[in-house]
């Protein structure tokens, strides 16, 4: 859009009310109102008359679009050191993810962000996996000293 503007005001870094009003298909007295109200930023008053630097009336028209927010990493119970790996491998996918996809690059953010996913998803799995082997061995355990314990009541009995 700079460039466009500069090709249409050639010599010209700043524009009056009027020349701003015309690119933004405005009412002078509007765009008067909204410099002077700071609607339109960059907008200066010089020698009573209202300016417009042409970089920021572009930006105004199109603003740079800014960079999406990367979502903070899963919260993965354990101090272990694979599973710290296995979440800065996570991050570093999903980080350079966003890098491409800012970059216009959506076929590899997409595949990047899918290799993440499977990297969670995958310890994910593990780690529930070891938490229900753990409980059932837990189980087996009480349930074991139970059954020993109700063995030993009825030999008592049995006396």
């Amino acid at each position: 859009m700079l460039d466009l503007l500069i090709r249409q005001w050639p010599g010209e870094t700043h524009l009056t009310a009027e020349e701003t009003a015309k690119v933004l298909k405005q009412h002078p007295y509007t765009v008067r109102e909204r410099m002077r109200n700071g609607e339109l930023p960059g907008a200066e008053k010089r020698d009573g008359i209202w300016k417009m630097p042409l970089p920021d009336l572009a930006e105004h028209i199109e603003p740079t679009p800014k960079a999406p927010q990367i979502p903070p990493p899963p919260v993965i119970v354990g101090a272990a050191r694979r599973r710290k790996a296995i979440v800065m491998n996570y991050r570093r996918d999903r980080f350079w993810a966003q890098v491409a996809r800012v970059l216009g690059d959506v076929e590899t953010a997409d595949g990047l962000d899918q290799a993440a996913q499977d990297l969670y998803d995958s310890e994910v799995r593990a780690y529930l996996t070891a938490r229900a082997d753990r409980r059932r061995a837990q189980l087996a355990a009480i349930a074991s000293t139970s059954r020993t314990s109700d063995a030993e009541a009825g030999r008592i009995d049995d006396l």
